[in-house]
């Protein structure tokens, strides 16, 4: 498919295809620390399809970026790793208070990630609505 723009023409397989798919070093490893419940409810997106966690950081990022991340849960002692793809981005200086971060794509490898996640938060209230930082 092709598209118009500024009177010349752009195939749209090649700009999707030439967009970031692998983690740039610069980037290095995220960390996301939860030491309780309701940073888990906090963070955790269930409406994504095979789960999706917001990960607050001030480094750039591009939708479609691959990233991979060291997720602590609570008491647990051992940090699970996780790969995901950018699906959204919170800027820098946000409105309403929202911190500024990426929204990420649990990959399907992790899918026993999401069932963890899941049965940490089964019949958990947090007695608010939901909420992402």
């Amino acid at each position: 498919m092709a598209i118009i723009l500024n009177n010349k023409q752009i195939n749209v397989e090649s700009v999707t295809n030439s967009l970031p798919t692998r983690p740039r070093m610069s980037h290095g490893i995220l960390t996301l620390v939860l030491p309780e419940k309701q940073n888990l409810y906090d963070v955790y997106m269930p409406f994504v399809k095979g789960g999706g966690l917001f990960i607050a950081t001030n480094r750039v990022f591009h939708l479609g970026e691959e990233v991979f991340a060291l997720l602590q849960i609570m008491d647990e002692v051992d940090k699970t790793p996780i790969t995901g793809k950018v699906i959204w981005m919170t800027p820098k200086s946000p409105q309403n208070g929202k911190k500024q971060g990426i929204g990420i794509q649990i990959s399907s490898e992790d899918l026993d990630l999401c069932k963890k996640i899941e049965t940490y938060l089964a019949g958990y209230d947090a007695g608010i609505g939901t909420q992402t930082l």
